[in-house]
């Protein structure tokens, strides 16, 4: 034991001696980029006016980003990981009035949107719920830079864990724990909504919140008896799990054939959190940073592309006055691990996407099925 110690002491210590030369070393660059940062970057479609909140004459929103999936305060996410009493393993609480803090538990109040299209985005590790929803809202201002006003429901769930190699752990299985909520929301959502294709969009951890959510469907003799039932598209941005785990041959990538309509992995191999803190925590490559092993056979409806150029070295791509996300390491396209959906102005201009990330890409995607 006194061995394992010393090993890892002597480990964090080198962590931390790098770190300090890295930073000694980039100090200038930082300066520059980090002056840069407050000036305006047009998304790649130009300077996208301020988002519009009215209602369309259907007396639609003409876009949506309100609708929020909360499982948070179901799990010990402080330590064990474990659910809480007083929940289960499928329910969660749903809401088409968040701001109003009207979160019911339902199945029957659904509306099902006139355009018959719904995108779920789902968080990754390390995110409390503030944050989770400054996520939601990007990711619909990104969106609609690229027009496309789908109706997005954020799914948010406790992954606030510690910011150690522990709470990495725990938010591990926590997001697996979530996946047979998420799959029952989606039951109940077909229910009620027969003909709207659902898309997902995970970020991050949230892959394996996808990856727990598909087996729960795949398992569902409810979902399985009606054979017309899929998720209409996935899509994972800098997927924060093992890079084999979704091979054909393995539980998740069966899934994917059985279940999904198109598979999409975004990778970038600048990606710094991936290339670094994954790698250390996991010992390991995530599948967000090298893609699926040459080895390993493909899902039939899987696909894969690199997308570190479609996001520029933009620091503080939330907007909030702080560097977080490994932002002081941010020097090429593609560092930054929190801009897959894009980066916001600044203050006063924080309605206004500064870059799409690559929802560009996403939207692409979804306009050619």
């Amino acid at each position: 034991m006194k061995q394992n110690q010393t090993v890892k002491h002597v480990q964090q210590q080198f962590i931390s001696e790098l770190v300090t030369i890295a930073s000694a070393a980039l100090l200038l660059t930082l300066i520059t980029f980090h002056t840069l940062q407050f000036i305006f970057v047009p998304s790649a479609h130009g300077m996208v006016q301020k988002l519009d909140a009215s209602k369309t004459e259907t007396g639609a929103k003409s876009y949506q980003y309100s609708d929020i999936i909360s499982t948070r305060g179901h799990f010990d996410y402080h330590s064990t990981g474990q659910l809480i009493q007083g929940h289960n393993i499928t329910d969660y609480a749903y809401s088409d009035d968040f701001t109003n803090n009207s979160i019911n538990k339902v199945f029957n109040k659904f509306t099902c949107p006139l355009g018959k299209e719904i995108a779920i985005y789902i968080h990754g590790a390390w995110t409390d719920d503030r944050s989770a929803n400054e996520q939601f809202n990007r990711t619909a201002m990104s969106l609609m830079s690229n027009n496309y006003t789908i109706p997005l429901f954020g799914f948010s769930w406790d992954s606030n864990t510690p910011i150690d190699k522990d709470g990495w752990a725990t938010a591990k299985n926590i997001a697996e724990m979530n996946g047979p909520k998420l799959a029952q929301f989606v039951v109940d959502f077909k229910n009620k909504c027969k003909d709207t294709d659902i898309r997902f969009i995970a970020h991050s951890l949230g892959a394996e919140v996808v990856n727990s959510t598909l087996a729960s469907l795949s398992s569902n003799q409810q979902w399985n008896d009606k054979s017309r039932l899929n998720i209409t598209s996935v899509h994972l941005l800098g997927a924060a799990i093992d890079r084999s785990s979704v091979a054909g041959n393995a539980t998740f990538g069966k899934a994917i054939d059985k279940l999904v309509g198109d598979f999409y992995n975004l990778r970038n191999s600048e990606d710094n959190m991936l290339e670094y803190v994954y790698k250390y925590v996991e010992e390991g490559d995530a599948l967000g940073l090298l893609g699926i092993s040459h080895s390993m056979p493909l899902p039939k409806n899987y696909f894969e592309r690199e997308v570190n150029s479609e996001m520029p070295p933009i620091q503080d791509v939330d907007g909030n006055s702080k560097l977080d996300c490994f932002d002081f390491f941010v020097i090429l396209p593609g560092d930054n691990h929190c801009g897959y959906i894009g980066a916001r102005g600044l203050s006063p201009f924080d309605n206004i996407p500064r870059n799409d990330g690559a929802i560009d890409i996403v939207v692409q995607d979804w306009s050619m099925q």
